[in-house]
């Protein structure tokens, strides 16, 4: 009975159920990362005037995505995970078919400076003069948000035992990622295309094998590879302007 009475108290300390994603929250967080597609400077009225000039195929540039930084802290780089540069480099084939791009070249971190949280477009900035140090006509900007969900079922109850913990599947670890990019030219910032995505990854495993952060990727990777089919199908529209 006293083994049972624990038991009941593990079951109803861990058990829990999905709350589901917050996409209000994703919504925010994509905000907070401050994806600036124009700079600053411009006005409603250049941005109007702006023409297209864009010589197809042209060569296409990936900016590094960016992690947010807090108030008043700098924004750190971030740089594509192998998995994520595969499925980046995957789109290059799909548009040189459509005549759209001749190359596809991922921007390495190293060639992008630093920017401070408060200074909006700088990291825009910063992007152009990458891809303009790799010979880009146009510049792929790509954005990405994370929600997680975290839970447990019945099962999870068993982790009383201790060795549960190793061997039951109990633990819930659910990503929902949300990719949203801009392919603008990189000489002054005409907007050719914009595309979304999502991917959603699962998992139940035991505790002691709930790896968030591989559950995260997955979930990254899935959004890419919607985003890509997206995106690939508005740059096809291109040849037709």
């Amino acid at each position: 009975m006293r083994l049972l009475g624990l038991g009941s108290l593990v079951m109803l300390t861990l058990l829990g159920c999905s709350t589901g994603y917050n996409r209000g929250a994703l919504d925010a967080e994509l905000r907070e990362a401050k994806p600036t597609y124009v700079s600053g400077d411009l006005t409603v009225e250049q941005i109007e005037a702006m023409k297209a000039q864009l010589p197809l195929p042209a060569r296409i540039a990936v900016a590094p995505p960016t992690a947010t930084g807090g108030r008043w802290r700098s924004v750190p780089l971030e740089t594509w995970s192998p998995r994520e540069v595969a499925v980046i480099e995957s789109w290059r084939e799909p548009l040189r078919a459509a005549g759209v791009a001749d190359d596809l070249v991922v921007l390495p971190a190293a060639l992008i400076q630093d920017c401070d949280s408060r200074d909006h477009g700088c990291r825009l900035k910063a992007q152009r003069v990458g891809a303009a140090r790799v010979h880009a006509d146009a510049l792929l900007v790509v954005n990405l948000a994370s929600a997680t969900d975290e839970y447990v079922n019945p099962a999870s109850a068993l982790y009383v035992t201790i060795v549960g913990m190793w061997l039951v599947p109990g633990t819930h670890r659910d990503v929902l990622t949300i990719a949203e990019g801009v392919l603008l030219d990189n000489r002054n910032e005409y907007l050719y295309a914009f595309a979304r995505g999502e991917g959603e990854s699962r998992i139940v495993r035991p505790i002691m094998y709930a790896n968030t952060s591989a559950v995260m990727e997955d979930s990254r990777v899935a959004a890419l590879e919607s985003f890509g089919r997206a995106f690939v199908e508005q740059a096809r529209q291109l040849r037709s302007h």
